[in-house]
């Protein structure tokens, strides 16, 4: 029996066209692995008794379960709750204290980006920062990003490299700050690459600037949703657990 559900997790979009890339978020398809990108545009072929979750980079969640050969469509509404769970286990959440050092992959989508183990403290997933490798989300609305830095405990110089341009900036940090502002020499720009290294350090940390357009939904399920889809885990794991609070 073919079935089709979507659930629009807590936001009213204006159109109905679905996002050009859908994430597999679940998968009992052998063909169809946990962060696979699917092509909304093309069908998807599932065999008898399998199901994948899907969630589309404007925060819908479409459920598919086979037989079935199409595009991803809508029909019924599934809960919340399944949603909530399987981004849950997306992210690799677990219920462990906030900050815990744990693995975190860099990207969803591709194996570019190593698992990384670090200490991770951020009071708000919208600061970047500094030590994790991979996507990382800003606003389009957020004018002043700010960067998170973990030891606070002596001055640091970090250093600021656009991939593209070869354009640099410097930040410095006082003694006891973990936060400070994206430097406004470079501006920030979403899709590019930038190479973040401290003067203390030989290697680099790899930043790839994605953009979370003002139409999502400013906190909850679609915010982790869209997250996710967009490669940034650490900060969909850092709303997920406000979520769950």
């Amino acid at each position: 029996m073919t079935r089709v559900c979507v659930v629009l997790l807590g936001i009213c979009l204006a159109s109905t066209a679905l996002a050009a890339e859908l994430v597999v978020i679940e998968s009992t398809s052998p063909d169809h692995k946990i962060g696979d990108i699917l092509d909304s545009g093309t069908d998807v072929v599932l065999g008898e008794d399998t199901e994948i979750l899907l969630i589309a980079e404007d925060g819908l969640v479409i459920s598919l379960a086979g037989p079935y050969v199409g595009l991803p469509g809508r029909d019924q509404t599934p809960g919340d709750s399944d949603a909530l769970e399987a981004l849950g286990r997306l992210v690799g959440y677990a219920e462990t204290e906030a900050g815990d050092i744990g693995g975190v992959r860099g990207d969803a989508q591709s194996e570019d980006f190593l698992v990384q183990e670090v200490a991770d403290h951020r009071t708000s997933p919208w600061l970047l920062h500094t030590a994790i490798t991979g996507p990382q989300c800003v606003r389009a609305d957020d004018k002043e990003p700010e960067y998170w830095r973990e030891p606070n405990d002596a001055n640091a110089r970090l250093e600021v490299k656009r991939v593209t341009s070869g354009e640099m900036a410097t930040v410095t940090w006082q003694a006891g700050d973990n936060t400070i502002p994206w430097p406004a020499t470079l501006p920030l720009m979403a899709e590019e690459m930038y190479l973040l290294r401290f003067d203390d350090q030989l290697r680099s940390t790899n930043l790839l600037v994605r953009e979370v357009p003002a139409g999502v939904g400013e906190r909850g399920i679609a915010m982790v949703a869209f997250l996710a889809a967009k490669g940034c885990l650490t900060q969909a794991r850092l709303e997920l657990e406000r979520l769950r609070k």
